[in-house]
């Protein structure tokens, strides 16, 4: 049997939940990211990272996109759906090395609640969302959109079926 780790790195729970539910159906080790040292990496034959989309890049991403793994898969977790979102500028900016790259990549909708946003986060939210009220619906991309649909809202994606694909995946490497 494999070893494996699930890394995440959550700011507001979603992707903690998600790094908890995978971490207990596959029977794996969970790390919170800033308790991870790149030198645990080669203790595991794979390793599951996970961090929210914040600002077009992924949370933490840095302890994996600088150090090699054996097996690295990685799982974003962000407002927008992924079946329309395209992924790859934030792709390319968390993992820049071509030598280090995910074997595999899944994402995942989160939530959002913003009586719970930080004030970091609130208030970039609020000059983000003031800068999509400008635009017309036409001239809007996948992230501006979702800003406009949950602006001040409180907003659950959260689905812990949507993780079945990455159980099977690991599954079938493991």
């Amino acid at each position: 049997m494999s070893k494996i780790a699930v890394i995440y790195k959550s700011t507001y729970g979603a992707t903690k939940k998600y790094a908890e539910w995978i971490s207990e159906e596959l029977g794996a080790d969970l790390i919170e990211r800033d308790s991870a040292k790149a030198n645990m990496l080669i203790d595991y034959d794979i390793i599951m990272y996970s961090g929210g989309i914040y600002a077009s890049s992924i949370s933490g991403s840095d302890l994996v996109s600088k150090n090699a793994c054996k097996h690295l898969i990685v799982f974003t977790v962000g407002l927008t759906n992924p079946e329309t979102m395209d992924y790859t500028d934030i792709m390319h900016r968390a993992f820049p090395n071509q030598n280090i790259q995910p074997q595999k990549v899944f994402h995942l909708r989160g939530a959002i609640d913003y009586g719970k946003l930080g004030f970091l986060h609130r208030n970039l939210m609020k000059m983000l969302n003031k800068a999509v009220e400008k635009k017309a619906e036409s001239e809007m991309n996948e992230v501006e959109k979702v800003i406009r649909d949950t602006y001040g809202k409180q907003v659950d994606y959260i689905n812990r079926e949507s993780i079945r694909p990455i159980i099977a995946y690991i599954q079938g490497i493991a």
